[in-house]
C-alpha cells in the first residue's frame, strides 16, 4: 500500500478520513512553516475527520469533489498532476485517486519531480486580512496579480518580491484542464 515518497489515505463514501499510510508525518515536518497549524495537522490528528475541513477554498473543494464523484460512478481511477513548491523547489507531483469498496476512495501523492525555484519564493496563507493578497492556484501554484498569472519565480522577479501574501482558487486553465 505504501511507496517510497508516497503519501497515501484512504476517505469513506462521505470523504471523512480513514486510514492514513506512507510518510504522511515526514513530509508534514518538512514542510510546515511557523504560520501553520503543525500539531492539528499530524496523522493522528486527522484520522476521523473529513479532507474538506483542511481544503480552505470552495473551488478547490468543488473540484475535488467532482473528480472523487468521477471516480465513485465510474470506478475508474484518475490521475490529477499537480504542484507542491516548497520555498525553493517546485514539485511536481501526481495525486491518485481509486475507488475501494463501498464507496470508498484511496489516495496517493507521489512527487514524481523537483527542479530549483529561483528566487526561492516564502508564500503565506492570508489568514490574518493584512498585506496585499494575491490568488495562488491550488493546483498549478502560479500567482495571479493583475490579472496574469505567472510561475512563483517569473511573479517574483515581475514584481520584486520574494515573498506573497495568498489565496487560494483554481486558475481557469487548471479548472478547465482537470
Amino acid at each position: 500500500m505504501s511507496s517510497q515518497g508516497s503519501t497515501i489515505y484512504e476517505l469513506d463514501a462521505e470523504n471523512q478520513i480513514c486510514h492514513i499510510d506512507g510518510d504522511w508525518d515526514q513530509f508534514l515536518q518538512a514542510n510546515t512553516n511557523q504560520h501553520q497549524d503543525y500539531e492539528n495537522l499530524k496523522k493522528r490528528r486527522v484520522l476521523g475527520n473529513k479532507l474538506e475541513s483542511y481544503i480552505h477554498d470552495t473551488n478547490t473543494k468543488m473540484l475535488l469533489q467532482t473528480v472523487f464523484a468521477y471516480v465513485r460512478q465510474t470506478q475508474q481511477r484518475k490521475a490529477l498532476p499537480y504542484r507542491c513548491d516548497s520555498a525553493d523547489q517546485k514539485r511536481y507531483m501526481s495525486m491518485q485517486i481509486e475507488p475501494l469498496a463501498d464507496a470508498g476512495l484511496r489516495v496517493s501523492h507521489t512527487q514524481l519531480r523537483s527542479e530549483p525555484l529561483d528566487p526561492p519564493v516564502v508564500i503565506h496563507f492570508e489568514s490574518t486580512g493584512n498585506g496585499e493578497t494575491v490568488w495562488r492556484c491550488s493546483i498549478c501554484n502560479r500567482i495571479e496579480s493583475e490579472q496574469v498569472w505567472l510561475e512563483p519565480d517569473e511573479a517574483a522577479q515581475r514584481w520584486c518580491r520574494n515573498s506573497f501574501i495568498v489565496s487560494y482558487t483554481v486558475c481557469p486553465v487548471c479548472m478547465n484542464t482537470v
